[in-house]
């Protein structure tokens, strides 16, 4: 298990919908100080996609205007830091009813 802090940012405005574009992770192998990548893309076939996905879903929002923004920054990388499962304490102790 392992977590990493990414900053993408984006502004929403007061009406419509917005399509962030297409978010793709990849993750190192599994090793010491292995990183995770974040590219953000506009593809036009994944935004046709999700434009009638909102038509079929949400009828209603069908003469909304949607607005495509890209993340700032659209690529980044992070390094993956472990985090012990939870609970939080060693094995040795579970076996113990206090």
């Amino acid at each position: 298990m392992s977590r990493a802090e990414l900053d993408a940012a984006f502004t929403v405005p007061g009406d419509g919908v917005i399509y962030v574009g297409t978010w793709r992770f990849g993750v190192d192998s599994p090793r010491y100080g292995r990183m995770v990548a974040l590219s953000i893309v506009m593809e036009s076939d994944d935004q046709s996609e999700a434009h009638a996905f909102l038509a079929k879903q949400y009828p209603g929002w069908k003469d909304i205007p949607v607005t495509s923004v890209l993340p700032e920054p659209s690529t980044m990388e992070a390094r993956l830091y472990e985090v012990m499962p939870y609970p939080r304490y060693p094995t040795y102790f579970r076996r113990h009813n206090w």
